[in-house]
């Protein structure tokens, strides 16, 4: 059926068609998850101007299991488990998926830094046995037919993954045959392995964005133990025990891990090879292939996605990065909205890509941090004028 034509003054014209845009937002650290910041932007683009889609994203760090909550029907239960820190016990959320044969963990809620306090946050001593004891409860709970699906960010340890394998058997022992607490301080002292002796029945899937060697200059311990609270002399310390661990793992066991990129989640993937058979999916897939935002992208007009700190680490295979290089692709307008920006980031980006930094709208960051929806709000009238500027 052919368009009618309205009459404007003395011109005809057809009605505008619909302006399709995308909000994508990933979480802004330690102030709003994805899904609140992508509320935040969609209730500036209510206009009949606009066809809004949001799909709000993790790339495996914090809010993964909120988001495949929102884009999977998870049904959401609860299980009780010893805190990684205090040995108090605390509850997990964990995702069922409507077929029952999924279950989705997101480390971040077992042995995140968003879980414990600032002043506990010791990656020395930290480590992950909780997530085993877990990992030993889902797999006396369901049939062998289901399959763990992890997100892999955010966590507060740099124990290799060593820890959440003690409750399936591995144990430290140092040169006169004592056994060693799991605390990566003492990795140095290590001087035998003895390898987890139960495996796990139900299949592994691991979601991370970061492909990172356990040691080295862009190893764990140096790329993210700093923020996760070691000092500079802790860090030397770490690696040193990393190091030495692989090199027994080589010697004794056969198993050489030195030049594998499976240092993320403190080297965590390595510790669930340990127990289990891991499939690894990475970001990009996770992000484009099963939440489907290839596709979501191709149809759109213009893309909004953000995140807290916008830096070097964000175009490395992150969640931001992964839908601005797809966007770039396909030709598509992105716009980024975050809380600060690195400039020396901002300043090469693609011509198609505009960051909107909350920084700029007030005079110190925390204010940015506390008023971060007056920030968005500023930020999304500077983006819609220029769509509207720009058929």
């Amino acid at each position: 059926m052919p368009k009618k034509l309205f009459r404007n003054t003395k011109k005809y014209f057809l009605p505008m068609s619909k302006i399709n845009l995308l909000i994508a937002p990933n979480s802004f650290k330690e102030c709003a998850d994805a899904i609140e910041i992508a509320d935040s932007i969609k209730k500036h683009f209510t206009e009949p101007e606009f066809q809004v889609k949001s799909i709000p994203i993790s790339d495996g760090g914090d809010g993964f299991l909120k988001i495949c909550e929102n884009n999977f029907r998870l049904k959401i239960v609860t299980k009780e488990i010893p805190s990684f820190y205090d040995g108090n016990i605390f509850q997990i959320p964990i995702g069922i998926s409507e077929d029952q044969k999924h279950i989705y963990l997101e480390s971040a809620e077992i042995i995140g830094m968003k879980k414990i306090p600032k002043e506990k946050r010791h990656p020395s001593i930290l480590n992950s046995s909780n997530f085993g004891e877990l990992l030993i409860k889902l797999g006396s709970e369901y049939p062998q037919n289901h399959k763990i699906i992890i997100g892999l960010g955010g966590t507060a340890t740099n124990d290799l993954g060593l820890g959440l394998c003690v409750p399936f058997g591995l144990k430290l022992f140092d040169k006169k045959g004592d056994q060693l607490p799991v605390q990566p301080k003492l990795f140095s002292e290590v001087w035998t392995i003895k390898l987890p002796e139960k495996r796990f029945a139900l299949s592994l899937e691991v979601i991370t964005d970061v492909e990172v060697p356990l040691y080295g200059e862009t190893g764990t311990s140096k790329t993210f133990a700093k923020q996760k609270g070691a000092t500079e002399k802790e860090i030397e310390i770490l690696e040193k025990g990393v190091k030495n661990i692989i090199s027994i793992l080589k010697k004794d066991h056969g198993i050489d891990v030195s030049s594998k990129l499976i240092g993320a989640g403190g080297g965590l993937i390595f510790g669930l090879s340990l127990i289990a058979d891991l499939e690894i999916c990475f970001a990009e897939k996770f992000l484009l292939e099963k939440l489907k935002l290839e596709e979501e992208i191709s149809k759109t007009d213009f893309v909004i996605t953000g995140e807290g700190s916008f830096d070097k680490q964000s175009m490395m295979k992150k969640g931001t990065g992964i839908l601005i290089n797809s966007a770039i692709k396909l030709q598509k307008k992105v716009f980024v909205i975050c809380g600060k920006a690195d400039r020396s980031v901002s300043s090469s980006m693609d011509n198609g890509v505009r960051i909107f930094s909350l920084e700029k709208y007030f005079p110190m960051e925390e204010e940015s941090i506390q008023n971060y929806k007056i920030g968005i709000e500023k930020a999304c009238g500077e983006i819609k004028s220029y769509i509207l500027s720009h058929p």
